[in-house]
């Protein structure tokens, strides 16, 4: 999703041969379609997890190409800002060991990150908006080197005519700014989490993940401070929305989709929907053509990784040589550690598993628009919220968490042969931990300043001090 660029600009003729491209591309995927011609063999699962450099006052470091070539690691790539990095993890077969595995390997490229940064005179952080983040941060010169991000806030910016981007969000406090590029996409750390599905069973999985996206928003969010203001519990979900703001099309309701969406409805039939959308009805941004054969889909993955749905379909390759289906959940805030990254991936692949193998389909009894104003409401409130439900009515998200949801997560996650130890921890200790308690890494973070006043550069040294134990946020003390 995050190819590079060559072009510095683009054309009238490079738009109409990327729109060729990209036609034919998306004819030959309906092809495989049709055919069912997909990868059928054990779904794979993985993570993408975006972090911060900060320097010893706790404030964005922008060291970011002086860190990954001194780390030099493939699976650890640039992000937007001079500021940000990702980790990308392994695939693994979403049975047996696989989550011990994935957290082991997570955990080893993040113990890497932080002693590269230490000898760097910075240091790694996993947060979802930085407490710390001040607005002149956030300027051109801290953009990327990578040229991807350059041509594409080119790009952003001359399709909005040059009109600042506005970011307005009402939560305790008030925040509203303009900014004049879209490197306030840097302010929106997230954890990614990838599972891999059929062509069979992709319209639930994907309808499953949308109605999934409010509770593990509840439970992951970490993102309650941008700017000073204590606005969202997850203010990272609006925040980014309104970062790259292009409209794309009227939806079905009569109201705009953006290209930052939850989407305009539950998927009909198949994954093969959002790509004829993104065809007919989303500008292309970044049209440089390359001379790939049409089965590389070169050309529909970089259109397709310019629309950024919280849960965004994708065409993947697998080790076989054949072509895959997977889904990407993109709701989840990173941290506040490597354990509760891990802990809010397992969840999400759980409760996706569970909504998906319903009797009677999740989506058949709860509304498209349920389900997204569940989504808000839990963004804005996390778990402390009441949202609709399959029975018509609603319900406290902790007790629907607690009494249905888990039960059913274990549930499916024993089907899949995970082992009870994992299911156990993440689950049952850590999840269940968070509800008992009522605390995630918002929460955590609000206590902290209503109990010590908005001293964020302490606050940024208390949280560095109990990532590096590597706990829980939970069990964090104030």
């Amino acid at each position: 999703m995050g190819q590079d660029i060559k072009a510095e600009g683009f054309s009238l003729e490079d738009i109409q041969n990327f729109q060729t491209k990209l036609t034919e591309e998306t004819k030959l995927l309906k092809s495989w379609f049709d055919k069912d011609q997909f990868d059928k063999s054990a779904p794979m699962i993985g993570i993408e997890l975006e972090g911060w450099l900060v320097d010893r006052n706790k404030l964005p470091n922008p060291v970011a190409s002086e860190f990954l070539s001194a780390i030099s690691h493939e699976q650890i790539v640039p992000e937007i800002s001079k500021f940000n990095f990702e980790i990308n993890s392994t695939p693994y077969d979403f049975t047996g060991d696989s989550i011990s595995k994935l957290f082991k390997e997570m955990k080893s490229i993040w113990d890497k990150c932080q002693g590269i940064a230490e000898s760097q005179d910075a240091q790694v952080l996993l947060m979802g908006t930085l407490a710390t983040l001040r607005p002149e941060m956030l300027s051109l010169e801290y953009i990327s080197p990578n040229n991807r991000y350059s041509v594409m806030n080119n790009q952003i910016m001359k399709f909005r005519n040059g009109e600042p981007l506005h970011i307005h969000l009402e939560g305790k406090d008030s925040l509203s700014i303009d900014m004049d590029s879209v490197i306030a996409e840097c302010a929106a750390t997230s954890l990614q989490v990838h599972l891999g599905v059929t062509q069979e069973n992709a319209k639930r999985y994907y309808n499953a993940s949308i109605i999934s996206s409010a509770f593990v928003v509840a439970v992951s969010a970490n993102s309650p401070y941008f700017f000073g203001k204590e606005l969202w519990d997850e203010s990272r979900i609006m925040a980014f929305e309104q970062s790259v703001e292009l409209d794309g099309f009227q939806g079905k309701r009569g109201n705009v989709i953006k290209r930052v969406t939850l989407g305009d409805d539950y998927i009909k039939d198949s994954l093969y929907e959002l790509f004829e959308e993104n065809l007919n009805k989303y500008a292309v941004l970044l049209p440089e053509v390359e001379k790939d054969e049409a089965s590389k889909l070169r050309h529909l993955k970089l259109h397709n990784g310019t629309i950024w749905r919280w849960t965004r379909p994708i065409v993947g390759e697998s080790s076989n040589g054949q072509k895959h289906l997977r889904i990407e959940q993109r709701t989840p805030s990173a941290g506040p550690t490597i354990v509760d990254s891990m802990a809010n991936a397992v969840f999400f692949l759980g409760l996706c598993d569970y909504l998906a193998q319903m009797n009677i389909a999740p989506e058949d009894l709860l509304s498209f628009d349920d389900a997204q104003d569940n989504f808000y409401l839990a963004s804005k409130q996390s778990f402390y919220c009441r949202v609709k439900w399959i029975d018509g009515k609603k319900h406290d998200m902790i007790k629907l968490i607690q009494n249905e949801l888990l039960p059913g997560i274990k549930e499916c996650l024993s089907k899949r042969g995970i082992s009870s130890m994992d299911i156990s921890y993440y689950i049952d200790d850590i999840i269940g931990g968070r509800l008992k308690h009522g605390v995630n890494g918002a929460r955590w973070q609000k206590a902290w300043i209503h109990c010590h006043g908005k001293k964020f550069q302490e606050l940024m040294e208390v949280y560095v001090e109990n990532q590096k134990t590597g706990k829980p946020v939970h069990e964090w003390g104030i």
